[in-house]
């Protein structure tokens, strides 16, 4: 379906597509230090169990707001070093996306983010969400939503995930905490809103 793209079968009607980005988008170091120095100074606040926390990475929407764990994303503006990864994803994967939500993790703080489902929540109905993973390795792990059994997968400098409008419906995901993860990662995520 995604040309370029290897397409695993989690459960025998779900795929998850592994893809590498083109040469040309990787960052060297310098370009890495500049988008990771762009992350936000505060955490964002998110709804858990009825309570407000802090997320335990730095997140930042830009270019369209995202809605949820009942908090509202408010998109800034996309810098010109997001804008390639954009433009490869709406001519390499789909044409409708348009927003990017960016985490930057550090390992040496012990940042993750823990098993969930995407929000819909504006979305295109149908449209892939699309996951740029740059920096250190780091395992991006997929649970069926209601059944037992993990899929690993690692998440290298250029590693690109395709999940499937459905197939974010029936697996959750994560990046869990390990002890030996104490690099810098930047995932940049790609989707279609309205």
């Amino acid at each position: 379906m995604y040309k370029e793209f290897h397409a695993e079968l989690l459960d025998g009607k779900h795929f998850f597509h592994v893809g590498r980005l083109p040469d040309h988008l990787l960052l060297d170091e310098g370009q890495f230090d500049d988008l990771w120095h762009v992350h936000p100074q505060e955490f964002h606040e998110v709804m858990m169990h009825g309570k407000l926390v802090q997320t335990p990475r730095w997140q930042q929407a830009y270019g369209r707001d995202y809605f949820y764990t009942q908090r509202l994303n408010r998109a800034l503006p996309i810098l010109p070093a997001m804008q390639p990864f954009l433009d490869w994803g709406v001519k390499a994967i789909d044409a409708q996306l348009n927003g990017i939500l960016i985490n930057w993790y550090d390992g040496t703080l012990k940042h993750y983010i823990g098993r969930h489902r995407d929000s819909t929540a504006d979305m295109v109905y149908g449209s892939p969400v699309v996951t740029i993973s740059l920096g250190d390795e780091r395992i991006f792990r997929l649970r069926p939503w209601k059944g037992q059994g993990i899929r690993d997968f690692p998440a290298t400098n250029g590693t690109v995930f395709i999940m499937p409008w459905d197939t974010d419906q029936a697996w959750t995901h994560e990046v869990p905490r390990r002890a030996r993860d104490c690099g810098r990662r930047i995932s940049i995520t790609l989707r279609a809103f309205k």
